[in-house]
C-alpha cells in the first residue's frame, strides 16, 4: 500500500513539475508576443472540432461586415495528440497576445494555464444551449467528468472575464460548472440560435439536404441524435438497432446525426448518416428521438416533436449527474421502449404548447437584436474596455 501511494505521489508530482514547465514556457512565448503591435481583431478558439464551428462563422460575419469592421481569426482543432497539439498552442499564444479579445467555445489548455497573465478579455460562450448535464467542477467524481486532481493542475477554466449563457434561469449551475463568481456570468444564447429561428434559413437548408439527399423526399424524416458518451453503455449499439426496427420505414425516413466527437456508427442500409460537419441535419427533421442531449432545446426552436430514448437512463444518471429531472421537467415521452417512441410518432403524440414553453426557458432570445448582434457588440465592448 505504502509503494502505490509513493507511485501516486510521485506521478502527481511529475504532473505537477510538467505543467509547471509548460506554462513557463507558454508565458515566455506570450510576453514575447505582446511585444508585437495589437489588432483589430478577435481570436475565436476551439476544440470542438477541425472546422470553424457555425457560431464562430456567423460571429466573424457580423464582425467583419459592421461598422467600423472587426477582423475575426478562427482556430479549430482537436486534440488527438499532444505532441503534435503543441504547434496549435503556440499559434494560440501568438493570436492572444495580439488580438484585442478572446473567444471559446469549450476548454481551451492555453488559456487556463496563462489565465490572469492574458491582458485582453476572455469570453468563454461555451458550446451547447441550455442547461442539463453536470460539468466541469460539478463533474468531479463521475465516471463522465475529469479527474479533480488533474483538472486543479490544469487550471481549467481560470481565466475567464466573462461567460455567456443562453438563459440566467441556471445561472447557479453553470457558475458552479466553471467555478466562477456569477456577476461574470450574461444572458447571450449563442449565434446559431440565429439560424433556428429564421424560417428562410430553414427553407433554404432543408432544399440544400433533399437536394443532397434526394432519397429523403416523398417521407416524413425521423432525425436520431443521441448525446456523446465518454464511456458508451454496453447496450448502445443493440439498442440503436431496436430503435431503428421498431420504425415503419414505409412511412417514415431514419436519419442519424451523431455528435461531433462521437464515434459510434449506425451500419444499416436504412438509415442515412448525415455527418455535421456537412449539413445540420435538425433541418431535415420532422420528429426528432435524443436522449440527454442539449439538441433537444434546438428541436424546440425549430418547433419540431422531441422523443426521449433513455435506453441506459439507470446507468448514465449515475455516470455523468445531471441538473434537470429528465423524467419530469421535460415535457416529452421518456422511454426506454423503442415501440413506444414509434407509436407516439405514428399517432403524433406532442404537447407542443408545454414544450415552447420549456425551450423558451432554457433559450432567452431577445427581442431588440439577433442573438449574434447581442453577443458579438457586448464582446466588441469588452474588447474596447467598456
Amino acid at each position: 500500500m505504502e509503494t502505490r501511494c509513493a507511485h501516486l505521489d510521485r506521478g502527481g508530482s511529475l504532473r505537477q513539475i510538467a505543467i509547471s514547465i509548460a506554462t513557463g514556457l507558454l508565458s515566455c512565448c506570450y510576453a514575447l508576443c505582446s511585444l508585437l503591435p495589437k489588432k483589430q481583431r478577435l481570436v475565436c478558439i476551439s476544440r470542438q472540432s477541425d472546422n470553424a464551428p457555425i457560431d464562430f462563422q456567423l460571429i466573424r460575419d457580423y464582425c467583419e461586415h459592421r461598422n467600423p469592421a472587426w477582423d475575426v481569426v478562427i482556430l479549430a482543432r482537436q486534440l488527438r495528440n499532444p505532441l503534435s497539439y503543441l504547434g496549435e498552442m503556440l499559434r494560440q499564444v501568438y493570436c492572444i497576445a495580439t488580438s484585442r479579445a478572446v473567444v471559446l467555445d469549450s476548454y481551451c489548455i492555453v488559456v487556463s494555464l496563462l489565465n490572469e497573465r492574458i491582458k485582453a478579455p476572455v469570453i468563454q460562450i461555451w458550446h451547447s444551449l441550455g442547461n442539463m448535464k453536470r460539468f466541469g467542477y460539478t463533474a468531479f467524481g463521475t465516471e463522465e467528468g475529469h479527474s479533480e486532481e488533474t483538472a486543479r493542475l490544469m487550471h481549467m477554466h481560470e481565466g475567464y472575464d466573462a461567460i455567456a449563457i443562453s438563459s440566467m434561469g441556471f445561472a447557479r449551475e453553470f457558475a458552479a460548472a466553471f467555478n466562477a463568481n456569477a456577476d461574470r456570468l450574461f444572458e447571450a444564447p449563442l449565434p446559431r440560435v440565429d439560424l433556428l429561428l429564421d424560417e428562410r434559413n430553414r427553407a433554404h437548408q432543408r432544399a440544400a439536404i433533399l437536394d443532397a439527399y434526394p432519397q429523403l423526399s416523398g417521407r416524413e424524416t425521423i432525425v436520431y441524435c443521441p448525446t456523446f458518451r465518454k464511456q458508451p453503455s454496453a447496450n448502445e449499439d443493440r439498442a440503436a438497432q431496436a430503435l431503428i426496427d421498431a420504425i415503419d420505414f414505409g412511412r417514415y425516413n431514419v436519419v442519424y446525426k451523431p455528435h461531433p466527437v462521437s464515434k459510434q456508427v449506425i451500419d444499416d442500409p436504412r438509415v442515412i448518416t448525415i455527418p455535421g460537419s456537412q449539413f445540420d441535419a435538425l433541418f431535415i427533421a420532422d420528429y426528432v428521438i435524443s436522449d440527454y442531449s442539449t439538441v433537444i432545446y434546438e428541436a424546440g426552436l425549430l418547433d419540431v416533436p422531441v422523443y426521449l430514448y433513455a435506453y441506459d437512463w439507470d446507468t448514465y444518471r449515475e455516470k455523468r449527474g445531471l441538473t434537470i429531472d429528465f423524467e419530469n421537467d421535460v415535457p416529452a415521452l421518456f422511454t426506454g421502449n423503442p415501440a413506444d417512441i414509434a407509436q407516439a410518432i405514428e399517432a403524433d403524440e406532442f404537447d407542443r404548447t408545454s414544450y415552447r414553453a420549456f425551450t423558451q426557458n432554457n433559450v432567452s432570445a431577445p427581442t431588440d437584436a439577433s442573438c449574434t448582434e447581442a453577443l458579438c457588440e457586448h464582446i466588441i465592448a469588452m474588447a474596447e474596455g467598456k
